[in-house]
């Protein structure tokens, strides 16, 4: 018991001593941490300040057709609905509408013209952004674009960052512009498809109609006492010319009224861009956000400072051979743990040990 006391009291002690000297080569290297991080925070500050500031503009849509107020209760239990059975007439496409490469071409290939400090300026999104690659300018416009969708009460939010408030209040707008002319013009719906439709029927059966009345007016009129004729033969085909005059007739009359309720269906079904916020001219920057930015890359600089610090502490001992055996279980484990790495790194090692030895042969030599 005392052997093990012993032992384990030498482990503690050791453990102390380990952790009093890494304090000790932090104190030893404190100009060092303290410079660096400070640099770093500086470079970082004179870049944020030299940096153009953004402007943010925000406008909101407020949501449209049957709002499911069994929502949030679906989403929790797993069970929200497939997007196929969304509403024709919500607003739930929207974003997606949005996000569309249809949308973003048409935002790109608009020219804007706006008003910067008292001056008039017109460019392109592809002259703001120096790029004429689509792809690429794809990529950009996503960048300053921000939609998102309020899950409890469906309100949909835009918002556009550009280097100029008024730019990035009308391309937000032009955005809100894109978007309702889809609705109106481009997106197929039901109903839609259901005028289509119909309005090709309609067509067709008045063309019948008028077929069937030419031939009910040329019999009529070859067979002129139609009206007093006893003919058996006459009258049959006669009410035969008359009976499908009516029932095209009719099925004309039906067809126009089905007609009729259908563009009114149709109107209906476009879902309409309600805008509760109307895109804003910013007044005050959103970013970059200098004080956050500068501290953050302090932090990131003090970590990777110290990391360093302590790497360079640890392999200091090994080269004085302190430490040696937990370096090699180290090693061991690692290379259990990706024993491909381990032979390549081997293997890159002997390659380099041969070729030193065979520089100092030919030095010799």
């Amino acid at each position: 018991m005392q052997g093990l006391e012993h032992i384990t009291g030498e482990k503690e002690s050791g453990s102390e001593i380990s952790l009093f000297e890494l304090a000790s080569t932090l104190l030893r290297r404190k100009k060092l941490l303290v410079g660096t991080v400070f640099a770093v925070m500086c470079l970082t500050a004179l870049y944020v300040i030299i940096a153009p500031a953004k402007y943010q503009s925000y406008a909101s849509i407020l949501p449209s057709g049957e709002v499911d107020k069994m929502a949030d209760l679906k989403s929790l239990a797993g069970l929200t609905a497939p997007i196929y059975t969304i509403d024709e007439s919500s607003s739930k496409l929207f974003p997606t509408i949005i996000w569309s490469q249809l949308i973003q071409d048409a935002v790109l290939e608009k020219t804007y013209s706006f008003v910067h400090n008292d001056e008039r300026m017109t460019t392109t999104l592809s002259d703001y952004f120096n790029r004429d690659n689509p792809d690429k300018l794809r990529k950009l416009l996503t960048g300053i674009t921000s939609v998102g969708t309020d899950r409890k009460t469906g309100v949909i939010y835009l918002t556009v960052e550009t280097m100029y408030p008024d730019f990035s209040r009308i391309v937000l707008n032009e955005y809100l512009v894109q978007l309702e002319g889809y609705n109106l013009h481009k997106r197929r719906s039901r109903a839609k498809e259901n005028v289509a439709y119909l309005s090709c029927q309609v067509k067709d059966i008045k063309q019948e109609l008028e077929d069937a009345e030419d031939h009910l007016y040329q019999y009529q009129r070859e067979n002129r006492n139609w009206a007093e004729s006893t003919d058996p033969l006459i009258v049959k085909q006669l009410g035969r010319l008359q009976r499908e005059v009516e029932i095209k007739s009719q099925t004309y009359l039906f067809l126009v009224q089905e007609h009729e309720i259908a563009k009114l269906d149709a109107q209906k079904d476009i879902p309409i861009v309600r805008i509760l916020d109307q895109p804003s001219l910013p007044t005050l920057k959103s970013g970059p956000r200098r004080a956050v930015t500068v501290l953050l890359a302090g932090i990131i600089a003090f970590i990777a400072v110290l990391l360093l610090i302590i790497t360079g502490d640890a392999l200091s001992r090994r080269s004085r051979g302190v430490e040696r055996q937990p370096y090699e279980t180290l090693r061991h484990d690692f290379s259990q743990a990706f024993p491909r790495s381990t032979r390549i790194l081997s293997l890159i090692r002997q390659t380099g040990s041969e070729q030193v030895r065979q520089a100092k042969e030919k030095l010799e030599v």
